[in-house]
């Protein structure tokens, strides 16, 4: 004898016979409701209504028992998982920090000696703009520009050093980000941060008779019924 309505044969999930039976009884029952005008016709809804409540909440309860050993299986997965890989990870943060210190020396170095060239380009510019105002003639002063002009046009083409790079390696700038006050950060940018209602809070207050600023709130009537358990069903 077995409650359960859902049966799992390793990686199939199916709902049993008993459960398809239950289920058209209780769509039948409430598809012969059309209206309720009528205490008569209250009496058969709520009666309708309880067949789907009682069926739907059975339902909840097979779907976890049937669900509970495959998340202990994935618990104990994810356990010996993280166990396993923890030495692995320590490993990678430690190599993955010296690349980093690494190539921010590389960076550092490429930087310096773009700043290098760029420099010698800059005395380049001078040093042809002092020898042409210094040119006598303008044949010497052609000449004077003509010379440094392939001087500074071999500069630029010069190759510069790249930052080491290993074969496969991507290298990329990113943020390590620590909020130390999320109300302010909300304050001076609300699109930084998920912010949601927490609306069984706000009920309880409005039961209390509170008037909770910026929420509208309209009374409504939502009428349920109490069901028993299913039977013991045969599987």
């Amino acid at each position: 004898m077995s409650t359960a309505l859902i049966e799992r044969d390793n990686y199939t999930v199916k709902f049993t016979i008993e459960a398809r039976t239950l289920k058209a009884d209780a769509l039948e029952a409430s598809a012969l409701i059309g209206k309720v005008q009528t205490p008569g016709e209250n009496n058969a809804a709520v009666e309708a209504q309880g067949k789907l409540k009682g069926l739907l909440e059975s339902i909840e309860q097979s779907r976890k028992e049937v669900k509970e050993p495959v998340l202990q299986l994935a618990k104990r997965i994810d356990g010996a998982a993280a166990s396993f890989r923890e030495e692995i990870e320590q490993e990678f943060v430690r190599v993955s920090a010296l690349i980093g210190d690494f190539q921010t020396l590389e960076q550092a170095r490429a930087r310096a000696a773009e700043a290098a060239r760029n420099q010698e380009l800059t005395d380049l510019e001078r040093q042809r703009q002092e020898a042409i105002a210094q040119a006598a003639t303008h044949d010497e002063a052609d000449k004077i520009n003509e010379h440094y002009t392939e001087k500074l046009a071999a500069h630029a083409l010069a190759p510069m050093p790249a930052p080491a790079r290993a074969a496969g390696q991507t290298v990329k700038h990113d943020w390590e980000i620590t909020v130390t006050n999320i109300w302010d950060l909300a304050r001076a940018h609300p699109s930084c941060v998920k912010m949601e209602p927490r609306l069984g809070e706000i009920k309880n207050l409005l039961n209390a008779g509170i008037k909770v600023p910026v929420v509208t709130a309209a009374p409504v009537v939502k009428a349920s019924v109490r069901v028993k358990k299913l039977s013991a069903i045969e599987v």
